[in-house]
């Protein structure tokens, strides 16, 4: 059951921006615009804003829970038309801080021993201030400095109060409109519930550092400062501070000593080392979170915090990314295409041939480009926008992984514009694809299912006759399953029309009790309550 109070307040603002007007073509959308134009909050009008600014405005007035999904969603390519997602990638999460001593009192409670014996100095003047927690610097009694990231007060309701009522709209969304059906709103939000729910869990955040500092722990690569896990818990994680060079400032970089080209080229190292070596990769690489080290200007190392919100491919997934990823790279077209068609993303058919010869138009040019403007990066964004064309939709991993790359290049061709991912990370795939499915590889998989098969072999003929049955009752389980779907389907609209009824029948109700006091509010709320209990009910 959603939180009302809080839909009431949702639904205002989205009526302030028109966004019901961005729908899709369906029956019920003339209802819903004509609805949406008797609130008063849209009768101030959008100006000149594009369809992408009124939706990014509209999710920065929701709030932070909602700035964060935009923020996510700026990486979908695949699902949302370019405008919507250049405008989402402008989203900023600017919160201001909350009281020190609140948060001096909340890592006091979380502590398994006193505070005098853990700290000797606790700064209650916060290093940084996010929507989801602040960090303050602090003093161990071993004399290590170390800060200390603490949640804000309250944040969990907050966001679980805002996931259901995404949830809720989603849902309303995808039994509505059957063309939802080709960016699947409901697992979507879904998708992103796992996301900023993983941030609300700093155990899981210490747990993403530990793993990702042990991967590097011998690596001149990477830095990955230690937590303490002893006296950290889920709402307090306390871990070693360190002092990089923010990797967006170029100049004290090249001051420090530090190669721009050396220090550029380890940041592709790094991507691919995390991708495919250890199947473990920070997902929020952006210039807030990555520090340079400059102790050691020789061999450049990358410092990176935050790894709340951290990727892993599965072993299917990888496979697919690395031989598409390699596909590109030499140039072969139509394995590219083929990969994507067997990988199963695509929730409509594809013509091949036509596929395959918008995929070659887009990346040939692309590929014979001169190095300064050879970009991997946008390269990858323009085929999110082609899959967008052919309902094909990539593993929410994927988007992950995606807007780490897009960071990686944008810091390495910051730090180093003529960086050439393509030169230094194809040796790096192509050794790993060697290890992973060369000679020695493959004779090792043999070896090691073989006692497996031979355990198999004499159940093979019962198998093959239960396969053969089962191909041939499958047109008829077919029929009965397309009859219970289509069945489904019609009690699904009939429910989400309740639903968008109900809504409509309390924003009535609601301008009824505060603007026009006719007398109808109970009658129309009354009304409302019934469908929306109807539409909801199991």
């Amino acid at each position: 059951m959603p939180p009302f109070a809080r839909l009431f307040s949702v639904t205002l603002v989205v009526c302030r921006y028109r966004l019901l007007s961005l729908l899709s073509a369906h029956p019920i959308r003339p209802l819903l615009v004509f609805l949406q134009y008797l609130v008063p909050t849209s009768w101030r009008g959008t100006g000149d804003l594009s369809e992408g600014e009124r939706l990014r405005l509209a999710l920065e007035e929701l709030g932070p829970i909602f700035i964060k999904f935009g923020q996510l969603m700026a990486t979908r390519r695949d699902l949302l038309p370019p405008d919507w997602t250049e405008s989402l990638a402008r989203l900023q999460d600017q919160v201001a801080p909350f009281d020190g001593g609140e948060a001096r009192r909340k890592v006091q409670a979380s502590l398994p021993k006193p505070f005098d014996q853990v700290f000797a100095t606790f700064d209650e003047r916060p290093l940084a201030s996010a929507s989801v927690a602040q960090v303050h610097p602090a003093t161990l009694l071993d004399g290590r400095e170390v800060v200390v990231k603490v949640l804000r007060p309250g944040v969990e309701m907050k966001v679980e109060r805002d996931l259901r009522v995404m949830g809720f709209g989603a849902r309303i969304l995808e039994k509505l409109w059957s063309d939802s059906r080709y960016f699947h709103p409901v697992r979507v939000v879904r998708d992103y519930q796992s996301v900023i729910r993983g941030e609300l869990d700093l155990e899981q955040e210490a747990g993403n550092s530990e793993t990702m500092r042990r991967h590097f722990l011998f690596s001149s690569l990477l830095h990955i400062p230690e937590v303490h896990l002893e006296v950290s818990s889920r709402q307090v994680m306390i871990s070693d501070r360190i002092y990089g060079i923010p990797v967006n400032d170029i100049e004290r970089i090249k001051a420090a000593g530090i190669d721009p080209r050396a220090l550029a080229e380890r940041g592709v190292e790094i991507f691919f080392a995390q991708v495919f070596r250890h199947n473990f990769f920070h997902a929020d690489m952006h210039p807030g979170n990555i520090f340079v080290n400059p102790a050691t200007p020789d061999l450049p190392q990358y410092m990176a915090v935050d790894c709340a919100i951290a990727g892993r491919l599965s072993r299917h997934d990888l496979n697919v990314l690395g031989r598409m990823v390699l596909a590109v790279m030499r140039e072969d077209y139509p394995m590219l295409v083929d990969l994507v068609i067997r990988a199963g993303w695509s929730n409509a058919p594809i013509d091949r041939h036509r596929f395959e010869q918008e995929a070659t138009q887009l990346l040939a040019p692309v590929r014979s480009a001169s190095l300064e403007q050879l970009e991997f990066a946008p390269l990858v964004l323009r085929l999110f926008d082609l899959a967008r064309e052919y309902h094909i939709e990539a593993p929410v991993q994927y988007v992950l992984l995606m807007k780490t790359l897009v960071h990686i290049e944008g810091l390495g061709r910051s730090i180093y514009p003529q960086l050439d991912i393509w030169t230094v990370g194809r040796p790096l795939l192509e050794a790993w694809m060697m290890e992973e499915y060369g000679p020695a590889a493959t004779l090792n998989k043999l070896r090691n299912r073989l006692p497996e098969w031979t355990a198999q072999l004499p159940e093979m003929p019962d198998l093959l006759r239960d396969a053969l049955e089962n191909l041939r009752d499958h047109p008829q389980r077919q029929r009965d399953l397309e009859f219970r779907l289509a069945s489904n389907l019609r009690h699904n609209r009939r429910r989400a029309l309740a639903g968008v009824g109900a809504v409509a029948l309390g924003l009535l109700a609601g301008i009824d009790a505060l603007l026009v006091g006719s007398g109808w509010a109970w009658p129309l709320g009354g009304t409302g309550a019934v469908l929306l209990a109807w539409s909801l009910r199991a």
